[in-house]
């Protein structure tokens, strides 16, 4: 490039300066392992230029352009874009003033070309008739495929372009552009510089690009060569290279980075003459005025030319006066979100049918297999019982009382064989009745009974305990067939049934049934746990995928904010959530008859908020974590803590009493016995029991979403 004037209107009329960064200093870490990414860096672009940042990978240009785009914060120093610092309320920095496309191409797969700038312009405000023009322009302009083109369909070249045209899509005043070049076939290159020479024949729109193709960036009104977080030199290219009299741009560069090895970490200002390390052109040259029209020092820039005092800084950017709007959602910002989540959530028919489904399967899973009694158990048989009364055998008129679907009776001739057999996994238990059993079971209510006939009247049981379930099925299965076998015997015997029964008389429930199994007790947690955690896994990657391909960041630069992204994240996923509730409720209630003695409203208004706070919880999870992999283990990891404290397999009062606390605090504890206390019970919303959950959830959901918002802003 012979003149850096060609793209402009000159130096005169450019003076404003679109960046402006002084004394700038980023540390990641402390102490002796500190990694000092910027050091005390100072750059200036003036408005309506191509300015290139050259510099190897990891010197900290994605870093400084992040500083300037609000996007991270910075130990020190100064940084005003477009003449106001990044993030002030009211200033368009972050937002419609910006254009930015990240290294990575930052595009949603699942979009066409045209849903992608829909996205962006609807973002950036654009409307009707305004967007479409913008959209048919910049297609043609790039050369880009038909509008309807999905993203995902697209050569690396064309999906560059088309993160192109999005970061040109409002017509920014700064369009800021990180490695455009980089990974890319020359011809591509070649063509993304003539884009950009086109658009910076207005002089409306400042150009900031990274690289580290040195020679590339010929083409730029201006340079600045980076190393080490240090800003070794900003001029022209050409005024470079008259200055270093070499004839490309890397032997300059190659020349200050011998320069900045000799120099000590703080910048030394050079001898009068000799070519600085700071900044390094002559006074008379052109070209040197884009960056300072006067208090040049023969030789090398003042370190504070055309910067402001602090003070004048802060009286001339003092901040806008506070506004309760500021803080509201944009509907428009709003509107774009949802319609691209809900575009995401069609445009996976598998992941979403899967979505559909699994609680229904899921929970069609627990009815039929949790809390049904145990059926064809393998129980040996030693009848050793050679007497009778009233020619039949006792012993075998209480086996045959015996429920043949439970219990398979496995005749065996030894007592010690059949326990043997038992023991190595044959049979779940062993019955032994002695030789006189019928005759002392008769005699066994006589008056003055032998304590050898209440020996030879008992039924030896022996049962594989280690499965303690089987075990409580068989005790109960053989004494309640016990029970009815004594009665019929007792008035065979014309003696009053109730002598042969223990004196506590169990009436009639409180609540419940005398039927009712294990499954009605844990159906109101598992309701909650099924439609909780499905909700923890549609939001726990939902920022950590987003952040990973450049999605979020690129919508942060946009102007879009946390509570914005929060908002639109819960609508969408509701959608999904309200399906899979309904499908939950109504199988676990209408098809396998669960007991419902309460207020459905209550139920359904209970298990809605449980999803929310699921949702809510996966956020959380989401915004902290930075890969997939970790956000998965914490997923996974809270589920049988939660499960397992919340009283949903076991009641808490069987909790150790340090634990016992930890399970009242968690969102689910009180949520479980309120719907187990609505559909069991029948109680309503004015008992203790059923509000308390209600109001237990609410404040868990409080938590969860503004806790989300502030790690999104943390991590913002």
């Amino acid at each position: 490039m012979e003149n850096s004037n060609q793209h402009g209107e000159g130096p005169s009329k450019r003076g404003t300066m679109a960046i402006d960064v002084r004394g700038l200093n980023k540390t990641y870490g402390r102490g002796s392992s500190a990694l000092h990414v910027l050091q005390d860096l100072k750059m200036q672009v003036p408005q309506g230029v191509i300015y290139g940042l050259l510099g190897p990978s990891g010197c900290g240009k994605t870093t400084l352009l992040r500083c300037c785009l609000g996007r991270l914060n910075f130990n020190s120093g100064i940084v005003l874009t477009l003449g106001k610092p990044p993030n002030t309320r009211g200033h368009g920095v972050p937002g419609a003033m910006v254009g930015y496309m990240p290294q990575e191409t930052a595009l949603y797969d699942q979009f066409t070309i045209s849903e992608t700038l829909n996205y962006f312009g609807t973002i950036f405000h654009l409307r009707g008739e305004e967007l479409e023009n913008r959209k048919t322009f910049l297609i043609e302009l790039l050369r880009l495929p038909h509008k309807k083109s999905l993203i995902k369909n697209l050569s690396g070249g064309q999906k560059r372009r088309v993160s192109f045209a999005a970061a040109l899509l409002q017509e920014p005043e700064l369009l800021i552009l990180d490695e455009p070049t980089v990974g890319v076939d020359p011809l591509l290159r070649e063509k993304i510089w003539e884009y950009l020479l086109s658009f910076a024949k207005g002089g409306k729109t400042t150009i900031i690009l990274t690289t580290h193709y040195i020679e590339e960036a010929r083409q730029a009104d201006m340079v600045g060569l980076m190393r080490n977080g240090k800003l070794l030199s900003e001029s022209s290219p050409q005024a470079l290279m008259d200055l270093h009299q070499t004839p490309t741009l890397e032997e300059v560069f190659l020349k200050l980075c011998m320069a900045d090895v000799q120099e000590d970490d703080n910048l030394i200002d050079p001898p009068e003459g000799h070519a600085g390390v700071q900044s390094a052109f002559t006074a008379e040259d052109d070209t040197s005025k884009l960056l300072n029209d006067d208090k040049l020092e023969k030789g090398h820039l003042s370190n504070h030319s055309n910067y402001d005092s602090d003070d004048e800084i802060f009286v001339k950017y003092e901040k806008p006066p506070f506004r309760c709007l500021d803080f509201f959602p944009s509907f428009l910002n709003l509107w774009a979100l949802i319609v691209k989540d809900l575009i995401k959530m069609v445009r996976t028919p598998g992941a979403l049918a899967f979505q559909f489904l699994i609680p229904a399967i899921e929970i069609c899973l627990f009815c039929l297999c949790v809390g049904v009694d145990p059926k064809n158990l393998r129980i040996a048989v030693v009848n050793e019982d050679v007497t009778l009364f009233r020619n039949e055998s006792l012993s075998n008129r209480y086996l045959s009382y015996l429920n043949n679907v439970t219990i398979i009776q496995v005749p065996a001739d030894n007592y010690s064989v059949a326990l043997e057999n038992a023991q190595n996994g044959d049979y779940w238990g062993v019955m032994h009745f002695k030789e006189s059993y019928s005759k002392d079971l008769s005699r066994r209510f006589l008056p003055f009974v032998l304590n050898a006939t209440l020996e030879g009247s008992k039924i030896d049981v022996r049962l594989d305990e280690s499965n303690v379930q089987i075990a409580v099925s068989l005790q109960q299965e053989m004494l309640n067939s016990y029970e009815d076998f004594l009665t019929d015997f007792f008035k065979e015997l014309q003696l009053n049934p109730e002598l042969g029964q223990i004196p506590v008389d169990f009436g009639k429930p409180i609540f419940g049934d005398q039927n009712d199994n294990f499954t009605d007790f844990m159906a109101p947690g598992v309701i909650l746990t099924i439609v909780f955690f499905l909700a923890v896994g549609l939001s726990a990657l939902t920022f950590v995928t987003e952040r990973k391909e450049g999605l979020l960041d690129r919508s942060w630069v946009a102007g879009v904010k946390p509570s914005e992204v929060l908002l639109a994240h819960v609508w969408t996923q509701c959608i999904i959530m309200l399906v899979q509730m309904t499908s939950v409720i109504i199988f676990i209630f209408a098809v396998f008859k669960v007991p419902l003695e309460g207020n459905i409203v209550l139920i359904i208004v209970l298990t809605a908020l449980q999803g929310l706070c699921g949702m809510a919880f996966g956020l959380c999870i989401s915004a902290v974590c930075d890969n997939e992999v970790s956000a998965v283990q914490v997923a996974l990891g809270s589920f049988y803590p939660i499960m397992l404290l919340s009283g949903i397999i076991w009641p808490i009062q069987g909790i150790p009493l340090p634990l016992y606390y930890i399970s009242l605090a968690l969102p689910q504890t009180y949520a479980s016995e309120t719907l187990r206390s609505v559909a069991l019970r029948g109680w309503g919303i004015t008992h203790p029991q059923v509000y308390l959950g209600f109001i237990i959830t609410l404040a868990w959901n409080t938590v969860l979403l503004v806790l989300s918002e502030i790690l999104l802003r943390l991590r913002k």
